[in-house]
């Protein structure tokens, strides 16, 4: 498989982290990052951060919040233009992109690349000490806090559901599933609503589970032998429904809907499934991009197809996130 050289410089920053398909902006016409840039001291390190707040935010009504992180070789100018601050501004929400240390988000694979990192680094932590400084200068509704990330943030987005459900309604899971290490020791806090929108065809993160990216692994070994490209395992898709059905409690059978197959020439159909009733009003949705790879629905090709799969052109993913998350409410309130 030969590349221009250009692509093959962005084919290995993908491949060496997992690189969030907004990296070419999955075409949504805006290059330049959005929001403002800030940051605070946690655990003696500046952590960095870029926030949008929708033109109709006075400072006196509180407003919904998003978390959305970035994949992996990313950072917060690249979340940020992603899609949902236009959403944001539509819709009358605050949007938030924290930026992981050194493009990479702690999610519980347990790569051997960022061994050392992870076992330094609690991302987790680091979130719900930004949550806390961010309370104290904006008006936010607790009842309302989500968060969404593609890739590695969306396996970073799948561990904050498992360990900070008390503070957030529910998550939207992008690309990615429940992180291997996690499904033995299933134990989220408590209920919490889950979107999950991936691609069957996938060539990086396996709908049916397994080895993260070991089909280009023998291309990555060939330029540069001495280096250790584990990435870590994730559960199936179908696995990590499971255990969110069966910890919500949600009705056995899901509604199951087929969407309009607008765009034929891309080759994906989308089925959309829904277990509702669960907990405390939680739910479980899944979009199935059949024939979808490495990619958000509606986006652009960021790379070429042969690297990163097809791209979904039959709806909007960025807006079925929140027009998902936008009706969820926390289950159960913690101590502000």
């Amino acid at each position: 498989m030969k590349f221009p050289r250009c692509q093959l410089a962005l084919f290995l920053l993908l491949i060496s982290g997992l690189v969030v398909p907004s990296f070419a902006q999955q075409g949504r016409g805006r290059k330049s990052p959005t929001g403002v840039r800030h940051s605070f001291e946690h655990d003696g390190i500046q952590r960095a951060y870029r926030i949008h707040l929708p033109s109709s935010y006075d400072g006196k009504k509180s407003l919904p919040l998003l978390f959305c992180f970035h994949g992996g070789g990313g950072n917060a100018e690249v979340a940020s233009v992603m899609g949902f601050t236009p959403v944001s501004e539509k819709e009358g929400f605050i949007v938030v992109y924290p930026e992981g240390l050194n493009k990479h988000w702690n999610d519980g694979r347990n790569s051997k690349k960022f061994a050392a990192q992870d076992a330094e680094t609690d991302d987790v932590a680091f979130v719900r000490a930004l949550l806390v400084s961010l309370q104290k200068t904006h008006k936010i509704d607790v009842q309302r806090i989500y968060t969404t990330g593609a890739s590695n943030g969306g396996f970073f987005s799948q561990r904050l559901a498992l360990e900070a459900s008390d503070i957030f309604a529910a998550a939207a899971i992008m690309i990615a599933t429940l992180p291997k290490p996690f499904e033995a020791n299933f134990r989220p806090l408590q209920p919490i609503s889950i979107f999950y929108m991936n691609g069957t065809a996938d060539p990086f993160v396996p709908y049916k589970g397994g080895a993260i990216t070991p089909e280009f692994f023998p291309i990555q070994r060939k330029l540069n032998p001495n280096k250790d490209y584990q990435r870590g395992e994730c559960s199936s898709t179908s696995k990590s429904i499971e255990l969110w059905c069966a910890f919500n409690g949600v009705n056995k059978k899901p509604v199951v809907e087929a969407l309009l197959d607008k765009d034929p020439d891309d080759a994906c159909t989308v089925e959309v499934s829904t277990w509702s009733g669960g907990k405390a009003g939680t739910s479980v949705v899944l979009y199935r991009i059949k024939g979808g790879g490495h990619t958000i629905p509606g986006g652009s090709s960021y790379l070429p197809e042969r690297i990163i799969g097809k791209v979904c052109k039959d709806f909007d993913g960025i807006g079925a996130v929140w027009e998902f998350l936008e009706k969820q409410r926390r289950a159960v309130k913690a101590a502000e």
